[in-house]
């Protein structure tokens, strides 16, 4: 169990590191990276597209299986030209992630509470500031994307550094918690009747 939890840990921490790195690397290039994850996209779907067709000439696969590989490698193709046209999703797609973290922080936040963690509303409002995050990420409201690309950064840094102190804080929650309850080891003396 000791094993399994210090996994957990590890797994947490080293996805809020990723996450942080990847945040600094949309505030520093915005307009570059979202045209680099268009493109991306653009070529794995034409990728895609020409094993769907490859698989039809090879095997016979059926017309559907044609008409979607058709599908994909045009829609890559569009994509990958015309980068800026896709580009709006990218906000929402990270949204979405950051709002899956923020589900994630509020169990844990959750999980530090029952545990007596004196810190639980603390946490609690660090993952309702990723959801905010999250929410602002999904409507765009900032309306030009290098800027939206910036706050997604932002918010992905948010988004590791509180995982961080969210794991870390959990973590000890349980610990503690697991202490108290802990066996405790004495020597056994037989009694004289």
């Amino acid at each position: 169990m000791k094993e399994l939890f210090q996994k957990l840990r590890i797994a947490a921490y080293v996805s809020a590191v990723l996450t942080i790195a990847l945040g600094g690397i949309l505030i520093a290039w915005p307009i570059e990276v979202t045209g680099l994850i268009c493109r991306v996209l653009g070529a794995l779907l034409v990728v895609m597209g020409a094993v769907y067709i490859f698989g039809y000439i090879i095997e016979g696969r059926g017309i559907l299986t044609v008409a979607g590989g058709l599908l994909f490698l045009l829609l890559g193709v569009w994509i990958f030209i015309t980068p800026g046209s896709i580009a709006t999703l990218v906000p929402i797609v990270i949204g979405v992630v950051l709002l899956v973290h923020s589900l994630r922080d509020f169990s844990m936040a959750a999980e530090a509470k029952q545990h007596g963690s004196s810190r639980w509303m603390m946490l609690f409002l660090l993952a309702l500031l990723n959801c905010v995050f999250g929410v602002v990420c999904i409507c765009d409201s900032f309306g030009v994307i290098s800027v939206a690309v910036r706050m997604l950064g932002i918010a992905l840094v948010y988004d590791g550094i509180s995982n961080m102190i969210i794991v870390f804080h959990t973590v000890r929650a349980v610990r503690y918690a697991a202490e108290k309850i802990a066996p405790i080891d004495v020597e056994a003396h037989e009694v004289d009747e």
